[in-house]
């Protein structure tokens, strides 16, 4: 899955993605975690942005079934 974002990406945002292109010894997934965990909890407006585009839920209290 990918996603297209655009946001400015602060410091270490540019260190990691550097330390992903240049090392290839790094596995991707374990890159890719810390990159996404360092997004998770420094760059709100991103996950806002990816909350957004997800399908919301119907509403969890109608039940039709009980009426």
């Amino acid at each position: 899955m990918k996603f297209y974002i655009e946001f400015n990406p602060c410091k270490e945002c540019r260190d990691i993605i550097k330390e992903l292109k240049d090392d290839i010894h790094i596995q991707t997934d374990d890159g890719s975690k810390k990159f996404l965990r360092h997004i998770t909890y420094n760059h709100t407006e991103v996950v806002q942005a990816i909350i957004e585009e997800f399908p919301k839920e119907s509403d969890k209290d109608n039940f039709p079934w009980f009426r």
